[in-house]
């Protein structure tokens, strides 16, 4: 899962690395642009593709958000602090409180009857009879006025501290959520290193593959001018009628056509390998490496198992599966009570009208019975999401198995395809040798050494086609099985 941050990992290598290569880009000899090999335009590639760049940030915001869940599990502490004026003093409703007030004078009084009653010559009275009288001579008074607190200012602070003792498994469950979802930004990073790679890869055998065709072009347009040229002198010389000059004019422009035709080519294949690896048009490049054959041994069984296991897109179900499993566990810790201790300082407590303890600890449990059934109902979403989750990797699986199946035969029948065009280009050279030579000699027609050359210029033009088409149908099988670097090896022997 790590394999490509793993390339990227040591500092100091990859940055001496990154400067020697943009030192060889900067440095122009005597003008002439610099070559640059495919393991580099992939470094660069890592280095200065924005998609990369992209994914890189989400992995870094996914650590903290994992830190964060941390967090959960510790003490969380709040200070509470305020200033509140009153543009009047308080006022207590003495006339709500009137009976209150009353029956607690009754109270009073039956109490002191009973305890001091001999000592003040009330020994015959009942603590129920001070009490009756009292309350029945209180309520003959008039309304009280209201009672003023005089304090138009308060101070208030206090320091909170609560630490969950309970939560039915939520708290754990959001932990291992958010290591999921670091795991998947992860395996999304290397998913697009694999992606960008295989873009790079594709891109720079499309430019080596037009140097080869434009090479081929350049080669067939510089016989056709030296056949025109023969063509001509033949003609002066009356050895020739001066219609087939006109044969030879065609097949130089056709083939000028061709050639410019596939300059153009090049110049767009060159945009967009430039895209891939974000460079300036300031740096000029050319690509230093070649199309030439070399057989790979591919074994489907052991390709199918790596693909099986490191593959980036069954590595991302495998944490969506943690991460359904875990939401499914937060919805049923719904149902379960929350449990938390709690403990509150009071500061400037003395300064209120109510002055409350300076500590205040306890216990405190709460648990939901009835919100709507929604909680219910997210249950049984979650339930389904985790089969959701099962059928997608059941679908990767066949997918992957397609994938790394269909590059597999395509591989094999480029690399046929290839190999049956060594015959043909072979014999196409031989007889565009031959047929050059007769008509040199005299002996041959011109139209004969246009067809030949048109015929070597086609299978070889096919031969080096199948040839990228090989290598391309083994870096898309090699990305398949989430090593598209392994191509780079073989292209650089």
């Amino acid at each position: 899962m790590n394999r490509c941050i793993k390339k990227l990992s040591h500092p100091q290598f990859t940055t001496i690395l990154y400067l020697l290569v943009m030192v060889a880009f900067t440095t122009h000899v005597n003008g002439q642009e610099q070559e640059i090999s495919i393991a580099e335009a992939l470094d660069l590639s890592y280095r200065n593709n924005e998609q990369i760049k992209r994914y890189s940030e989400r992995v870094k915001q996914k650590i903290y958000e994992d830190k964060a869940a941390k967090g959960n599990f510790l003490p969380s502490i709040s200070l509470m602090g305020g200033y509140t004026y009153f543009s009047e003093n308080i006022e207590m409703n003495s006339s709500q409180m009137s009976s209150s007030l009353d029956e607690l004078g009754g109270l009073y009084s039956a109490a002191f009857v009973e305890a001091y009653g001999d000592q003040i010559g009330l020994s015959d009275v009942s603590a129920e009879s001070a009490y009756s009288t009292m309350v029945s001579v209180l309520g003959q008074f008039p309304d009280y006025s209201n009672m003023v607190i005089d304090n138009q200012e308060f101070l208030t602070a206090a320091l909170t501290a609560t630490q969950p003792l309970f939560t039915g498994g939520k708290i754990i469950a959001a932990k291992k959520y958010a290591k999921a979802e670091l795991q998947s930004a992860d395996i999304a990073l290397n998913q697009v290193k694999d992606e960008i790679a295989n873009e790079l890869i594709e891109r720079y055998l499309n430019v080596v593959l037009l140097q080869q065709v434009i090479k081929v072009r350049q080669q067939i347009y510089e016989g056709m001018l030296k056949h025109k040229e023969q063509a001509e002198r033949a003609i002066q010389l009356e050895i020739l009628p001066k219609h087939v000059l006109l044969r030879a004019q065609v097949a130089v422009a056709d083939a000028e056509k061709d050639l410019d035709n596939e300059r153009n080519k090049m110049q767009l294949a060159e945009m967009a390998l430039r895209a891939t690896m974000n460079l300036p048009d300031s740096i000029q490049f050319k690509v230093m490496d070649s199309l030439a054959y070399r057989d790979v041994y591919l074994d489907f069984d052991a390709l199918l198992n790596k693909a099986y296991t490191q593959q980036p897109i069954l590595e991302l179900i495998e944490q969506k599966e943690v991460m359904a499993k875990q939401a499914h566990a937060i919805e049923k810790a719904k149902f379960m009570p929350n449990v938390a201790a709690f403990g509150s300082y009071n500061m400037f407590r003395e300064d209120l009208t109510v002055i409350p303890p300076k500590f205040i600890v306890g216990v405190q449990a709460e648990i939901n019975i009835f919100n709507g059934f929604k909680d219910v109902n997210n249950l049984k979403a979650s339930k389904h999401l985790q089969k959701e989750v099962e059928n997608a990797k059941e679908y990767a699986n066949q997918q992957i198995l397609l994938l790394v199946k269909s590059n597999y035969t395509n591989a094999l029948n480029q690399q046929k395809l290839y190999k049956s065009h060594m015959t043909t280009v072979a014999l196409a050279k031989e007889n565009l040798r031959i047929n050059k030579r007769r008509f040199e000699e005299g002996l041959g027609k011109s139209i004969d050494v246009i067809d030949a050359s048109l015929l070597f210029e086609k299978s070889k033009v096919e031969q080096l086609v199948a040839l990228d088409g090989y290598y391309k149908a083994i870096a898309n099988l090699y990305t398949a099985i989430g090593e598209p670097e392994n191509i780079i090896q073989i292209l650089s022997k």
